[in-house]
């Protein structure tokens, strides 16, 4: 079995994690009969990422740190292009480099003495170096066994490097949405949540909506149904749009609206997203004043539900009767409100919840 064979399943799996890469890298390592397999790169030459499993991460922080810019082999790697595959020791760089402080402080104690090199490159910008590190000379063997590897970490890297500009890609939109006050989540095929934004976060929390073995829906059995039912059509039928729906609850009506997700050819699989739910929550703002006082007043959950119906229906009785208590308990939890409030008639109270603070 070829060497392409043994990490078919390691070289997958980087696509969508980059913990993945620390996982080839050691298999990889071992394959090879290295010492060290290192993976790093970024965009426009700047180190952002820097797999190196076997090392010690002190080692690693001071490579970083300190010698990633004294590095002046690297830079020779670098310049023999995209897809080069260099071995070290034919560098002319090399008898400098191994009179350097980085040679003799950081390689040698971690028997780094030979290395052999590929470069890897992406569309989205991103150029990075596989470095394979040992103790004793490359052979031919070695340099075989990277060169038929080297088609398959190409396109591992390509999809790896995709995944990640999408995903940023994702957040901005899922964030957009934050800051017009709209909840937002994005779906996988089978309805799952990927991910989501505060405002959806805050709705999940204060259990307007539920979220159960990965799947979004409501406490109000009909209201459930209904959003179930939007989310099931629109991921089986994407080509008709997607649709919206009204879900009651006893906090108030929300809109919801699912829509196909478009994405690219590229994205992973399982991290795909096929629709964005997007929540809408006419009394939001007031949501997010409440939440701010209730941090500085020390109000209850009864409470805050109270002070909303009162902003609702404008007085106590009928605050009481839409929120099922009676007017004792409703008089009895206005009258703690004004307490730790500080304010001492239901106007002013109005004008807290609204403007004040």
């Amino acid at each position: 079995m070829d060497l392409h064979e043994r990490l078919r399943g390691e070289l997958q799996a980087t696509a969508v994690s980059d913990a993945a890469w620390q996982e080839f890298l050691l298999k990889l390592t071992d394959l090879m009969g290295a010492r060290e397999c290192v993976f790093g790169g970024g965009q426009g030459g700047h180190t952002n990422e820097l797999f190196a499993p076997h090392s010690d991460p002190d080692y690693v922080t001071r490579y970083l740190d300190v010698y990633h810019q004294q590095n002046d082999i690297m830079r020779a790697v670098a310049d023999q292009g995209a897809g080069a595959i260099t071995l070290a020791d034919d560098l002319p760089e090399i008898s400098d480099f191994r009179r350097s402080d980085f040679y003799n402080l950081y390689c040698v104690p971690q028997k780094f003495i030979h290395a052999l090199a590929l470069n890897l490159a992406s569309s989205t910008g991103w150029y990075g170096t596989l470095v394979i590190n040992t103790s004793s000379e490359i052979t031919g063997t070695q340099i075989e066994q990277l060169r038929g590897l080297a088609p398959d970490l190409q396109a591992a890297v390509e999809r790896w490097r995709w995944l990640a500009q999408l995903q940023v890609a994702n957040r901005m939109t899922l964030s957009t949405l934050d800051l017009a006050g709209q909840g937002a989540m994005l779906l996988d095929r089978s309805g799952r949540v990927l991910d989501c934004n505060d405002t959806a976060q805050s709705m999940l929390a204060d259990g307007r909506l539920l979220l159960r073995d990965g799947q979004i829906g409501c406490a109000e059995t009909e209201s459930h149904q209904t959003l179930v039912s939007l989310i099931a059509h629109c991921l089986a039928q994407p080509d008709q749009g997607g649709g919206r729906a009204q879900l009651s609850g006893s906090d108030g009506d929300m809109i919801v609206q699912c829509v196909p997700f478009l994405t690219e050819m590229h994205y992973a699989a399982p991290q795909r997203p096929s629709a964005i739910l997007m929540i809408t929550d006419p009394r939001h703002r007031i949501r997010q004043r409440l939440r701010g006082l209730t941090q500085r007043f020390g109000l209850t959950r009864a409470e805050i539900e109270l002070a909303l119906a009162v902003l609702e229906t404008g007085n106590r009785k009928a605050a009481a009767q839409m929120r099922g208590v009676s007017d004792a308990t409703a008089r009895a939890q206005l009258t703690s409100i004004f307490d730790k409030t500080g304010v001492r008639r239901q106007t002013e109270l109005v004008r807290l919840l609204m403007y004040d603070g």
